[in-house]
């Protein structure tokens, strides 16, 4: 907590609009992920959802009645992926319109499994001290005003030994540094220019894309709804007049910053991989027929370590925090 009531009421009145802006996030979300998706936007929905969720389960190792959070859930792929696989799973997230996607999906999928969900801040988890056996956290740290909080917290509920499972982007991706080199002696308008020639797809491709997949009567929701969220971004700092994309990330780290955090925090990072984009992505039919073979994470998968725009790592709760909130 902090000692000034001022900041304090400042902090919380920003979790309120950040929860307020993956509402709508969600809402426009839902309108996607109910939609008939075919082509490429089909592919990359099967990619996100199987190879990642591969990749975590295999990172946090068997997991056969041990009890799992899920920080961050969004819409349960990891949840459910976990949960099918022997776990007790809990899931959690800032937005309450996820989690009462989860609720419904677990009663009409999951039934058997007892997963539960609810409505939380990982900068404060609602839950006793040593309560879980595994901890996955994805796209959550970057997202927080306080990153060393959400840890803290996390080892907090981790019994002794229990494993965290963690996901970030990697500042210093190969793929980052092309890009911000390309930035140096480029104007962007001719880079983006560049990339539409060779990808032949803009943001307004991709949202045109989308909502041709979309029923005709819900094409009208979904342009409402993506305005909705433009102007919450704008009021939030994510996206400047202008801009076409959101940029809703607080705080990036590389590996080693990330790495130096986890010690810090009182964890020992055990294996080390990455989530590949390109140029995988453009053979994710292949790869996703063969993802057990491909997704790798005993040797620590140097390369895509270093070279994938997110890092994931395995780390296990060891030494007493150097900083202990």
């Amino acid at each position: 907590m902090h000692e000034n009531p001022a900041l304090e009421d400042d902090v919380q009145e920003r979790r309120r609009k950040i929860a307020q802006w993956y509402d709508q996030y969600e809402t426009l979300s839902e309108i996607i992920l109910d939609s008939q998706l075919s082509g490429v936007l089909l592919k990359g929905k099967n990619w996100m959802e199987g190879f990642r969720a591969e990749m975590v389960y295999q990172l946090a190792g068997d997991v056969t009645g041990k009890k799992a959070l899920d920080i961050g859930c969004q819409y349960g792929v990891f949840s459910f992926y976990l949960a099918q696989r022997g776990a007790m799973v809990t899931g959690m997230d800032i937005s309450k319109n996820w989690v009462n996607r989860c609720v419904r999906d677990a009663a009409r999928l999951y039934p058997d499994k007892g997963c539960e969900f609810l409505v939380g801040d990982a900068q404060d988890l609602p839950f006793e001290d040593e309560s879980f056996d595994v901890v996955v956290c994805t796209e959550v740290i970057e997202h927080v005003d306080f990153a060393g909080n959400v840890l803290a917290e996390i080892y907090r509920v981790l019994v002794p030994g229990g494993v965290l499972v963690i996901g970030t982007p990697n500042t210093r991706s190969y793929y980052v540094w092309i890009w911000q080199v390309l930035k140096g002696i480029l104007p962007m308008s001719l880079i983006k220019s560049a990339i539409r020639k060779v990808v032949n797809l803009s943001q307004e491709d991709i949202m045109e894309r989308v909502r041709a997949n979309l029923p005709e009567e819900r094409r009208e929701e979904y342009e409402r709804e993506y305005r909705k969220l433009e102007a919450l971004s704008r009021e939030l700092g994510i996206e400047e007049e202008g801009e076409e994309e959101f940029h809703e990330h607080i705080r990036e780290f590389s590996g080693k910053e990330l790495e130096s955090l986890l010690d810090f925090s009182g964890f020992e990072v055990e294996k080390r991989t990455g989530f590949p984009v390109f140029p995988t992505y453009y053979f994710l039919t292949l790869r996703m027929l063969y993802r057990e073979h491909f997704v790798k994470v005993k040797d620590n998968s140097w390369w895509r370590y270093r070279s994938s725009p997110m890092n994931y790592l395995r780390a296990v709760k060891a030494a007493k925090p150097v900083f202990h909130l």
